[in-house]
């Protein structure tokens, strides 16, 4: 409909115009950014070299010596602002308070309210702790509209019931968390966004005319997808940047398109049965992913094997150790061996590039969705709580190792360098 084009035009253009390059770096020029980088050396054999206006590396001197530095350099140093604020305050408020900072210098988008007091006009950072959905009255206004229609939605809202309380039990399998799991039972708001990420139907009123008028559940859902996707970027690159600290900006790049390619986690998705919770269960998209595991399952059977059940030397021994090093004796109990067998950095074993798309992206929309429902009720740290055992095994496998094991397997081993500390 046009209210979902809306939607995602909106979403858009808020990433596209307000955090493009040209707008960073403008933002940095005017509050003074660039005069606080320096050039200096980074390793004894090497010189940082700045493209836009900067002082050196030492006590300011009447005749200063200047290098220029690319706009695309100073924006990234924004963006690196904005990381080392957050590692610094997990809680988002520091990172808020410099986009508070820029945000005059931001252009305004189109359909977004402005704030009289602030740029950053929500109620919470959904970082820490679920969204206050009931502090924002225009998300009451949408809850209300959508739960005034599922009134007469008997049947829909029967299924969504039962397909909630079975994801909630793999959820509560995955990690001991059946206490968090009781609040959609007890939370309406929540229970109505869980309920709306399991809600896949394409709302073609031909295959299924109880599913008219439902065009409110499906713009939230659409809306889940965009908290969801940014949420579980948010948690990989930091579990990434945790394991590994030492990881060039190519190397956790490289593990995080491994982790998050809409192939990886289509797969995780069905291999742990979460495609069973949906809506729909007779997709399409199910049909053909299951299909596309057990070929590529077979096939990275056959070179696990040749490493005692995984896929570098030292196998499940190795995997073990790793396991118990990098997460504690309490994960080992839990992940007793990996899984994941069909999956080849990023790809399946047997495809050297992206499946089709219509086997992955349904999927991967709906895992996205799924995220954002936790993210909205939970905060971005529990909701990663629950799902990192879903990645874990992921994890495992440093850059280098998956560009050596997966060479010629998977192309993003190949498009992915690993550049610069």
């Amino acid at each position: 409909s046009s209210d979902t084009e809306h939607v995602f035009d909106l979403f858009e253009q808020v990433i596209a115009l307000q955090g493009s390059n040209k707008t960073l770096f403008k933002a940095a020029m005017r509050v003074g950014l660039h005069r606080s980088v320096r050039v200096g050396n980074v390793s004894s054999t090497k010189l940082w070299r700045c493209m836009y206006k900067t002082t050196a590396n030492e006590p300011l001197a009447a005749h200063t010596q200047t290098m220029e530095l690319a706009k695309k350099q100073l924006s990234d140093i924004v963006e690196s602002f904005l990381g080392a604020a957050y590692v610094a305050d997990p809680s988002g408020y520091m990172a808020v308070g410099f986009l508070n900072e820029i945000g005059s210098c931001l252009p305004n988008v189109e359909g977004v309210a402005d704030s009289t007091t602030s740029w950053f006009a929500g109620k919470g950072t959904c970082l820490t702790e679920g969204y206050p959905l009931n502090a924002d009255s225009g998300w009451v206004a949408e809850l209300t509209k959508i739960e005034d229609i599922l009134q007469h939605k008997h049947g829909i809202v029967s299924t969504l019931q039962t397909k909630a309380a079975a994801i909630c039990c793999l959820l509560s399998k995955q990690k001991n968390c059946q206490d968090r799991m009781e609040i959609f039972q007890l939370n309406s708001t929540a229970s109505l966004l869980l309920h709306c990420a399991l809600f896949d139907d394409s709302l073609d009123e031909e295959s299924n005319p109880e599913t008219r008028c439902l065009e409110s559940f499906a713009n939230l859902r659409d809306k889940m997808f965009h908290v969801g996707n940014a949420a579980l970027q948010l948690s990989i690159i930091s579990e990434i940047y945790n394991l590994y600290p030492t990881n060039t900006s190519g190397d956790i790049h490289l593990m995080k398109v491994v982790l998050m390619s809409d192939d990886s986690l289509a797969y995780i998705f069905v291999k742990n049965g979460l495609h069973e919770c949906l809506f729909d269960t007779n997709a399409d998209a199910h049909i053909l992913m299951q299909s596309y595991m057990e070929e590529s399952d077979l096939l990275g059977a056959k070179e696990w094997a040749k490493n005692d059940g995984w896929m570098i030397p030292g196998g499940l021994n190795e995997f073990h150790r790793r396991i118990q090093q990098y997460y504690g004796d309490d994960m080992c109990t839990k992940v007793t061996c990996p899984q994941y067998i069909g999956l080849a950095a990023g790809r399946l074993w047997g495809h050297n590039q992206k499946l089709e798309g219509k086997a992955s992206e349904d999927l991967q929309f709906s895992m996205k969705c799924i995220v954002g429902a936790l993210t909205l009720t939970f905060g971005v740290r529990d909701a990663w709580d629950m799902l990192r055992p879903l990645f874990l095994e992921l994890t495992l496998m440093s850059p280098e190792e998956l560009r050596t094991s997966y060479k010629g397997v998977s192309d993003l081993t190949v498009n992915y360098k690993k550049g610069k500390k």
